[in-house]
Parts: C-alpha cells; sequence; structure tokens
C-alpha cells in the first residue's frame, strides 16, 4: 500500500512554508532520514577519483551509516569561504573532509566544464515567514559552496549508477535530455544577436559547449536571467525513459536519479534495479517484468513531476502576490527584464519579486515598440525603455486570482 501511494504521488512537493512528502513522514523524517549518533541503512556508491575528477574505481554496497553530524549549507560555507574561527572550532574533526570535498567538488566541475556541460545559475526565491504563517520577506535563495559540492557528488553518483545499469545490459530507467529543435534554437539565436549575444553553432547544429559560452557571455548581466530563461525555453524538457537517449545538458552518455529514493519514486525504482542487477543469479522473470512495467513508470513519473513543479510555482506566486498585496500605492526601484510588445517585466531591486508595466500605462508621451532592439522609445522626448533599464514603479494592483502584479512608471 505504501509503494502504490508513492507511486500515485510519483514525488514529494515543495512549497514555501511546507512539504507534502511522498512516504509518510515516518519514513521520510524517521527511519529513512540521517539523524547524527543514529545507524541508518544506505545504498552508497563508493568512488575512486584522481586529479582530474576520472572516476577510476567504483563498487556499490549495501550497508549502515553513522552520521556524525547535522551539518548545513550555511554552517559549511562559513567554514570553507569565511573562515569562521566559532565554527571551525566547533567542527574541528570534520574541517579538514570539508576542504577536501571542495577540493573534489571544483575538481568535478573543472570536468564538467571540459566536457561542454551546460551550468544554469537561475537563483530561486526564498520565501521567510513570521510565526503567524505571513509572508514578511522574498529574496533570492543563497547558492554557496556547500551547496555546489552536494550538487556535484550527486551529479556523479548518479551517472556512475546509469553507466553500471547500462554496462549490464538489464533493465534500467534513465534520466534524458534530449537534442534541441534546431528551429527553436536558431529563432531563439537570432532574438539573442538583436541583443549583442551571440550563441554560435557548427554546421547548423549546436553542441552543449555552445550553450555553455553563450551562457558565459550573461554572467553578470542585468538581462542575463531572461535570456537564460529564453534559453531553456528553447530546450528540449527532461523526463524519464526505459531507453538511454543520453542527456544534453549535463553532455553525458547516460544519466539517471539515484540519490533521492525517499522522496522522487525514479530512485526508489532504480535501487530495486541495481540492487537486482547486482546479484549473483538475477530473477529473470523480475527483470522480464520490469522491462515490461519500466515504459509506464516513465511516462507516469515524468507527468507527475510536471504537476509538482506547476503546483511550486503557483502557490510561489500565489505567495509573492499576497506578501504585496499589503503594499499598494508604494514606490519600488526596478529593473525592466524582459520586454513584450504589450508592456514589460520589471523585477524590484529590493524584493524578489517580477510584476507587468502595460505599455497603456505610461502616459507621458506616444511610446513605439521597435522589434529589433526590444525596446520602447518615446516619439517627442526619446525616452527608453529597454533590457536593464533602472525604473521607478508604482504597484498598482495585486491580483489575487490571476497572481498577477500590475505596475506603473512613476
Amino acid at each position: 500500500p505504501i509503494d502504490r501511494d508513492a507511486y500515485a504521488r510519483g514525488t514529494s512537493v515543495y512549497f514555501p512554508d511546507r512539504a507534502i512528502p511522498m512516504l509518510p513522514p515516518r519514513l521520510s523524517s524517521g527511519i529513512c532520514s540521517l539523524k547524527p549518533g543514529e545507524d541508518r541503512l544506505v545504498f552508497s556508491v563508493l568512488m575512486e577519483i584522481d586529479g582530474r575528477g576520472e572516476v577510476v574505481n567504483r563498487r556499490f554496497a549495501e550497508g549502515i551509516l553513522r552520521s556524525r553530524a547535522r551539518m548545513t549549507y550555511t554552517s559549511v560555507a562559513k567554514i570553507l569561504v569565511d573562515r569562521d574561527p566559532v565554527e571551525i572550532e566547533r567542527y574541528a574533526e570534520l574541517a579538514p573532509m570539508f576542504e577536501s570535498m571542495q577540493e573534489l567538488c571544483l575538481l568535478l566541475s573543472q570536468k564538467r566544464y571540459r566536457r561542454g556541460a551546460v551550468d544554469f545559475d537561475l537563483p530561486e526565491a526564498q520565501i521567510d515567514f513570521d510565526e503567524s504563517g505571513k509572508v514578511i520577506r522574498v529574496i533570492p535563495a543563497e547558492r554557496n559552496i556547500a551547496h555546489r559540492i552536494i550538487e556535484e557528488f550527486m551529479l556523479l553518483a548518479n551517472e556512475t549508477v546509469a553507466e553500471r545499469l547500462t554496462a549490464s545490459g538489464r533493465p534500467s530507467l534513465y534520466r534524458v535530455h534530449e537534442r534541441p529543435d534546431t528551429q527553436k534554437v536558431d529563432d531563439f539565436a537570432e532574438f539573442a544577436l538583436a541583443l549583442g549575444y551571440r550563441l554560435e553553432s557548427h554546421g547548423g547544429e549546436y553542441r552543449p559547449s555552445d550553450f555553455q559560452k553563450f551562457v558565459n557571455q550573461l554572467e553578470g548581466k542585468v538581462e542575463g536571467r531572461f535570456l537564460a530563461y529564453l534559453m531553456l525555453r528553447s530546450f528540449m524538457q527532461a523526463r524519464y525513459s526505459e531507453e538511454n537517449l543520453g542527456h544534453f545538458g549535463l553532455a553525458t552518455a547516460q544519466y539517471t536519479h539515484f540519490t533521492s529514493p525517499i522522496r522522487r519514486y525514479p530512485d526508489l525504482v532504480v535501487h530495486r534495479l541495481l540492487k537486482e542487477c547486482l546479484k549473483q543469479q538475477p530473477s529473470k522473470t523480475w527483470q522480464q517484468r520490469m522491462f515490461a512495467r519500466l515504459p509506464e513508470i516513465a511516462l507516469h513519473t515524468s507527468g507527475r513531476e510536471r504537476i509538482a513543479d506547476e503546483a511550486e510555482r503557483e502557490i510561489e506566486n500565489i505567495k509573492k502576490v499576497q506578501f504585496m498585496a499589503g503594499k499598494l500605492g508604494d514606490e519600488f526601484e526596478a529593473i525592466i527584464f524582459s520586454v513584450t510588445r504589450q508592456g514589460f517585466f520589471v523585477e524590484l531591486l529590493d524584493h524578489y519579486v517580477e510584476g507587468f508595466v502595460p505599455i497603456g500605462t505610461l502616459i507621458d508621451d506616444t511610446y513605439l515598440y521597435r522589434e529589433k532592439t526590444h525596446s520602447f522609445v518615446g516619439e517627442r522626448r526619446h525616452r527608453h525603455f529597454k533590457l536593464g533599464t533602472r525604473v521607478t514603479v508604482r504597484l498598482d494592483s495585486a491580483d489575487q486570482e490571476a497572481y498577477r502584479l500590475t505596475f506603473s512608471i512613476i
């Protein structure tokens, strides 16, 4: 019954103020969750890695793990980045291990960069609440070296498991990201070029490294986030598949999800596939049954993931609008990050919140939309509104049904 319910959910869902776990909390927050000083059953990928980030030895083992300490990203960053003497002394036993982890993280990151993997460092919103559940702050979520360490280790574990399953020739479940549609990318490249950013291709074909070089151009640019989002929209959507179709964005021939079996059903399936694969005499009947079931599992879990993502985005927008609803008539400094024929989107500088300025609210002049430069220019006063323009805006409406904020220019 627990497995059937987990399959129906497909994934845990994370909202700003709560999580809806895939497995019952007594499992997901209890005996399946690491707690300092307590034994936990684990399925480990043990890897030996050389100075170029290459895996030279690997094995998979079921075992028992006893966590030494419950660390936070903030605490590890204080040790590695801030060199905080209090934190270093508090975790004196562990600090040298964190140094090694950082060194390995950078090696793995460089290796992925060499092969052309595309890194999207797009900030997410962090929504803070008071004790009554009211939103008190919306800011960009911090992403520090501690986050990067965990990400790199998870990526490598996932890739290593995918390689083992592929080599076995037995049933496998992959996380795939197919090559993007060339016409969609061509259209995006033309748009980006009009803004001064070049996306190269090779004989009409785009490689992951071409997108990597493009993303590098956006670093530190106001319009960078907008262009990165547009670029992502030209990509195919990552999904689960019983066929190994590779992962374009990560520039790897095989990839899967293994590291989160208590919060994603595909990871749970991969654990089962790998355990069966490592047996001396795997069950042929079980494998045949999995070969038959995997297409449906892949389709279902991909669909559940999309629904969860949409729900998370919708709740985030609701919380942002609720936060701003008490600020009607207030003025804010903002930056234009997207321009359309109907107006432009702005991002507030003091709050990580976006909203729309309809062109009809610009009443000091007659404004013409210039498609080539994606900007509005006043006929008489020649005032420009384009990507990156800093503006002062007033909040005119906070529509809590459409989750939309509307501003006008001061």
